[in-house]
């Protein structure tokens, strides 16, 4: 108990930075919003990278195997991921669309599973969040899969920039709970 004591004491003399980067998070999702396209562009050319990086990771390690059949499977995986991250430079408006199309069936799977786990769980209380959030789920997927891939060019900047205002404002409440934290 004490340590966890020190511990909010100690994240209390820095509950400014909570705030501060909780603006600034804002502030980003506010400009990723504004500038959709420009955010699934970067967002694109984030993810990317790191599955450029993955795969060069990969195709080394490929080497490293020993046993033909396994330095070969490690090889394919590494130049498939090569070949995409290369793609997400060199096409990113198509890479969007493919990953957008992706979002929108995990999105319709999550909304099918989130019904069906509330269907199931009747019984416990509040039972029905699960399912409004599921059935919300499922709209979401199928409106984004209804407007593919024309919203692609948008989609994703929208959700990196939702993420970013609901990231930034968990960040200012914390500082503000924090600095009035006795």
């Amino acid at each position: 108990m004490i340590s966890n004591e020190n511990n909010v004491y100690n994240l209390k003399e820095k509950s400014s930075w909570f705030i501060l980067v909780g603006v600034i998070l804002i502030i980003l999702g506010s400009l990723a919003l504004g500038y959709q396209f420009m955010a699934t562009v970067f967002s694109v050319y984030f993810i990317g990278s790191l599955i450029l990086m993955a795969g060069i990771a990969q195709a080394l390690h490929s080497f490293r195997i020993k046993g033909f059949s396994q330095s070969a499977l490690w090889a394919v995986m590494g130049v498939l991921y090569i070949f995409i991250g290369l793609m997400s430079f060199f096409q990113p408006v198509a890479v969007s669309s493919a990953l957008t199309l992706v979002i929108s069936f995990l999105l319709i799977m999550s909304g099918f599973t989130q019904i069906f786990a509330a269907m199931n769980n009747r019984n416990l209380p509040r039972w029905g969040w699960v399912l409004t959030s599921g059935i919300i789920t499922l709209i979401l997927g199928f409106m984004i899969i209804a407007g593919w891939p024309y919203d692609s060019l948008w989609v994703l900047g929208m959700f990196l920039g939702i993420d970013l205002i609901f990231q930034g404002w968990a960040y200012v409440a914390i500082g503000f709970a924090l600095k009035n934290r006795c």
